[in-house]
């Protein structure tokens, strides 16, 4: 740990409210035809804020969340870009330059993750003692066996489990409590970054609130900033404060959680808001995203989600779109209470290019709040034909 207190290699200084900064993410799965999950994905996470990123299964986020807590093994490898850690007391750290036993203690001290499956995370056949211990012995040395019980103890008592437990195994448990544990574990050494692997999959919704719950009052409490990484865009709108959503392995919309609820400008987006229905609005018809993701181990001409878009053009079909504001960022910089909100928004899609679309996106998609709109089911209705019609006419494209 020497060389890492000693201060890393000089990276640029992040703005004050920066804890993690990754630029131009790939990663790839090597064989005959690499599978590349990650492309050029670029992310920021915030101090003490929520981050989500959601999109279907293979779109990517589990890769990424190995590769912001760089535990990638073979045939994983990262073949681009940079990650930055600004820590709370120190200079910037290049995480890519931690080695060795540098990056044993950089990880789960400074940034911990919580994985997907609790059951197959946790040892069946060692205690919860004996798993704290492994914490303690691998990154405080200095703390004697009784210290070491003590604090597990405090952790379970933290996150909502008797303290008595300590001496059982995750098999006695149920699937809320084996969540609660990782959690408690992924706070043993204090991180300032927690990254959350779909932390409530395949718990029921009473006991997913009851994580949520106590996830949002240790963030209160502690402080630490959260990577939240799940399916379930309707989940992540009521938990983050911001959202990245994946598809193919890049970001394609990235926006503040109450923008992307009230107008998604993205078609992708729109889709996952369209597929959950809204426990306050009207009764609607629930629509999925018609078709399959494209093949990551190909290279992909123009826009990736192009063969399932209801509003492709001709550009769609030769032209990678890149990050941009939407058509409406513009008139919301200056709207009460949403500048410096709007000012976070992008979107990979060439509706909102106006060299591709002059006319800018059709309604649906025009990241235009609508007057009075409070939930995702009163801004996303039903697409109508002539918008449709109107996406691909005023290019003249096809569809």
């Amino acid at each position: 740990m020497s060389e890492m207190n000693a201060g890393p290699p000089a990276v640029r200084a992040g703005s004050p409210d920066v804890v993690l900064r990754a630029e131009h993410l790939s990663v790839e799965y090597a064989g005959r035809r690499p599978t590349r999950a990650v492309r050029d994905v670029t992310i920021e996470l915030r101090r003490g804020e929520v981050l989500g990123i959601a999109g279907e299964s293979g779109c990517g986020k589990s890769t990424l969340a190995y590769a912001l807590t760089r535990m990638l093994k073979p045939p994983a490898l990262q073949t681009s870009g940079s990650m930055t850690f600004f820590p709370a007391d120190g200079p910037a750290v290049d995480m890519l330059a931690l080695q060795g036993e540098d990056l044993r203690q950089f990880r789960w001290s400074k940034i911990a993750m919580v994985f997907q499956s609790a059951m197959n995370a946790l040892n069946p056949v060692t205690s919860l003692a004996r798993q704290f211990d492994d914490i303690f012995e691998a990154h405080r040395p200095q703390m004697d066996r009784g210290a070491r019980q003590a604090r597990a103890r405090e952790l379970l008592d933290m996150v909502g489990i008797d303290p008595a437990r300590i001496g059982g195994f995750a098999h006695e448990l149920s699937g809320g409590m084996r969540q609660r544990v990782m959690i408690a574990m992924a706070l043993a050494l204090e991180p300032e970054i927690v990254v959350m692997d779909e932390p409530t999959t395949a718990l029921d919704v009473v006991v997913q609130r009851e994580i949520l719950d106590e996830i949002e009052r240790l963030r209160e409490e502690l402080g630490f900033s959260v990577i939240f990484i799940t399916h379930d865009l309707s989940l992540l709108l009521e938990v983050s404060d911001r959202l990245a959503v994946m598809y193919a392995g890049e970001v394609i919309e990235r926006a503040p959680s109450e923008l992307v609820a009230a107008a998604p400008a993205h078609p992708y987006t729109l889709g996952l808001l369209r597929s959950f229905p809204d426990i306050r609005g009207a009764r609607r018809e629930l629509r999925g995203v018609p078709g399959s993701p494209p093949d990551l181990r190909t290279d992909i001409r123009g826009c990736p989600f192009r063969p399932r878009c209801d509003y492709g053009f001709g550009a769609c079909a030769d032209i990678h779109p890149v990050l941009r504001p939407p058509a409406a960022r513009a008139s919301l910089d200056s709207a009460a209470g949403l500048g410096s909100r709007a000012a976070d928004w992008e979107v990979a899609c060439h509706l909102h290019d106006p060299g591709q679309r002059p006319a800018g996106p059709p309604p649906a998609l025009s990241g235009m709040p609508r007057a009075g709109t409070t939930s995702a089911e009163t801004t996303s209705a039903e697409t109508t034909d002539a918008d449709r019609v109107g996406a691909a006419d005023t290019t003249g494209g096809d569809t």
